[in-house]
């Protein structure tokens, strides 16, 4: 299972004098160092149109280091090429039959193929679609830009501040020139960033290294409209975002290398529709069990770490009390210190894993991915909509989940015409496989936890019993106690004391480890996931048109993803410093 590419794109100038593509040469291979550092275990991919100038620059430099490049050109090479030069035909044809080059024609739609012969409006459309791809495509932009904004659709300026969200409120593009902000007091959550090369413009029609400012930098949006933040090193939060998932993709090789990452719980299982996009249906499955696998590993680990930090303190206690009412051994004191000493050292050697953010920030990802598949199936997925909704919930601004909408993102796709009987098939399929089934596994999930819930409660009925019971007698049975041998020099009055003392100290680090475990909590998400899965199936039982299916279905993905982030944000904010939280 090859892990998903982090994907660089590139936009700007043509016209770039031979100087000046030199000295870009250099910082862009430079920049391509910085990215594969960041970036050991996860492959690298370049977006670039093949155009003349930067463009073709990134393509060279990518072929340099080894990295795979995914050329996509706006029209078909037989219209691409009157935009070309002979020498510069023939360098593309060249950069073409290396075998790291992969190439791609879009498909674009409403477009007069006469009109768009010339040049114009009509065939900038081609280059419009070009960039949107980019910006839908891309985890980070390198922009060879004389940094004025021309309001010209799918330029330079509208691939910057379309990818940065800098563009005005009704995303329509005018000439309104770009504030530049260097503040440092100035924050901004937009994981976009863009690397600028900032050239500028010859007398003769060329743009070259802009003398007045010829350092490179880096642009962030999240400011408003037409307005970037310029910082002259990478962002943190880039570096965080790369850093993050080039962690997760190591786990995702590691747990494929054990043979762990498992097609038992594939989302295709028993999948037999003749979808027209069975490519990207498997592309989300293939993550969803990488997540799926990453967050069980990681949850196992947490799990593990809070028992065992239970256990300890339990031990501590019981150690401390046996000393101070039993006999006062050297060697239960060396216990006691041995213990914590352990339970330190583990705590520092574990801290770093951070295997409880890593488990959340899977499981947000395996969910989300889950949820989308089955909204493909019936042509109602929505990248955007996802991604707004991380938004606004604030999951997405979680320590270590600022990468995960760059891979959600990755999975937009148009909608597939679908025939009569495909789309009866998929959705069978889709209440069959999701609604009832994730209906049945979370009555069946809140029904165990509810007899656990019970269970629990009665012990530690039984636990405040003990500690009653043990009150009363020393109450009215003191001397009585005291004159009972138990063993050694031991009397019942002392015994008695130290189940006083120790009871209600198990007591609490239980009830601790309960509430650090979020089991309550856990039991009211698995109820309300039951509840908006039964509701939406009472709704379909009653539904008569395909469209009325396809709302309801819609409806149950938006609620069971809300569930699902507030019950990770709520396990997220509990647990914002304990010893297994990063």
């Amino acid at each position: 299972m090859e892990v998903k590419s982090y994907v660089i794109g590139i936009t700007g100038h043509r016209d770039l004098n031979e100087s000046t593509s030199t000295q870009l040469a250099v910082k862009i291979q430079q920049f391509l160092d910085d990215i594969i550092t960041l970036l050991p275990n996860t492959p690298i991919e370049i977006i670039t149109g093949m155009a003349d100038g930067a463009d073709r620059i990134l393509a060279k430099e990518a072929i340099n280091k080894g990295l795979n490049i995914h050329a996509v050109l706006p029209m078909s090479e037989a219209e691409y090429k009157a935009d070309f030069s002979d020498e510069s035909w023939q360098d593309y044809q060249k950069i073409l039959t290396n075998t790291l080059l992969r190439t791609t024609v879009l498909a674009v739609e409403n477009i007069d193929n006469i009109k768009a012969q010339e040049q114009g409006s009509e065939r900038n459309k081609y280059y419009h679609a070009l960039a949107q791809y980019l910006v839908e495509q891309s985890n980070v932009i390198i922009a060879v830009w004389d940094g004025v904004n021309r309001g010209l659709k799918g330029g330079t300026g509208d691939v910057v501040l379309s990818f940065l969200g800098a563009k005005a409120i009704d995303d329509e593009l005018t000439e309104q020139k770009v504030n530049y902000c260097t503040s440092e007091t100035l924050t901004t959550d937009n994981s976009h960033v863009i690397y600028w090369l900032p050239v500028a413009s010859e007398g003769n029609n060329h743009h070259q290294i802009d003398s007045s400012n010829s350092t490179a930098c880096y642009l962030i949006g999240g400011l408003g409209s037409y307005t970037v933040k310029q910082e002259l090193v990478m962002p943190e939060q880039l570096k965080l975002s790369m850093e993050q998932r080039d962690e997760y993709n190591g786990q995702v090789k590691k747990l494929s290398e054990q043979n762990k990452i498992s097609s038992d719980y594939s989302l295709l299982n028993n999948y037999q529709g003749d979808s027209h996009d069975i490519a990207a249906l498997k592309r989300l499955d293939n993550d969803f069990l990488r997540a799926d696998a990453v967050a069980l590993a990681n949850q196992k680990q947490s799990d593990s770490q809070f028992k065992l930090f239970s256990f300890m303190a339990a031990a501590m206690g019981l150690f401390f009390l046996v000393y101070a009412k039993i006999v006062a051994s050297k060697l239960l004191l060396i216990g006691y210190l041995t213990l914590f000493i352990f339970g330190w050292l583990f705590f520092k050697g574990t801290e770093k894993h951070k295997y409880f953010t890593k488990h959340l920030t899977a499981r947000v990802l395996a969910e989300t991915l889950r949820t989308q598949f089955y909204l493909k199936l019936i042509n109602k997925n929505d990248a955007d909509k996802v991604i707004k909704l991380m938004d606004v919930t604030g999951i997405s601004q979680f320590s270590g989940a600022s990468w995960i909408k760059e891979l959600v993102k990755a999975h937009q796709s148009s909608k597939q015409e679908q025939s009569t009987s495909q789309q009866d098939y998929n959705m069978e399929f889709v209440c069959k496989n999701w609604l009832e089934d994730q209906a049945n596994y979370f009555a069946v999930k809140a029904k165990k936890l509810t007899q656990y819930h019970h269970k629990l409660e009665k012990i530690k009925a039984i636990l405040f019993s003990m500690s009653a019971i043990a009150t009363l007698m020393l109450i009215f049975f003191k001397y009585q106690l005291v004159g009972i041998t138990l063993f050694a020099h031991v009397d019942a009055k002392t015994f008695t004391v130290l189940l006083m003392g120790l009871l209600p100290f198990w007591l609490g680090v239980w009830e601790i480890y309960q509430n650090k475990m979020a089991i309550k909590e856990l039991l009211w998400q698995y109820r309300n996931q039951s509840l908006v899965f039964n509701q939406a199936k009472q709704q379909l039982d009653n539904a008569t048109t395909m469209a009325q299916k396809t709302e309801i279905l819609t409806n149950l993905a938006e609620h069971s993803m809300m569930e699902n982030y507030i019950w990770i944000i709520h396990r997220y904010h509990r647990e914002h410093e304990p010893p297994t939280a990063g």
